[in-house]
């Protein structure tokens, strides 16, 4: 078997076949710089009243937006609320918005806005985070 040489493509395979197309991402180094052969990434911003108030208590206001925000999209991370904001690292293929883009069709996040004053009672302002 040949070693790994810094190349996925082009190397031949335990089976004899030389491999061409190994993942579309891989080996991409282009914008948007979140998806180096993996989903392509977003970070939010989520400003609401109160959501640093308490974010260890069970069912508080935090808690509750988190939620929303997973029923809402993929969350892979969430950070530490502070000063009425919270940011978050989703999957911007699993937000939808209604559309049949990936991404929203609007450039805006009114779904989870929606979600988030629906489950937690509490207005938000979602936005993105320029990288």
């Amino acid at each position: 078997m040949t070693l790994y040489a810094g190349n996925l493509v082009g190397q031949t395979g335990s089976d004899g076949t030389t491999a061409t197309g190994v993942a579309a991402n891989y080996l991409k180094a282009a914008a948007p710089f979140t998806n180096f052969g993996t989903r392509q990434l977003q970070i939010i911003n989520v400003a609401q009243t109160g959501i640093d108030t308490t974010p260890t208590v069970a069912n508080s206001l935090f808690s509750k937006t988190v939620r929303a925000l997973q029923q809402s999209a993929e969350v892979y991370a969430v950070g530490t609320p502070t000063s009425g904001n919270c940011q978050f690292i989703i999957a911007v293929d699993t937000l939808w918005d209604g559309s049949t883009n990936e991404a929203p069709s609007d450039a805006s996040y009114t779904k989870f806005e929606t979600a988030i004053l629906a489950g937690s009672g509490v207005a938000a302002t979602v936005t993105a985070v320029a990288l």
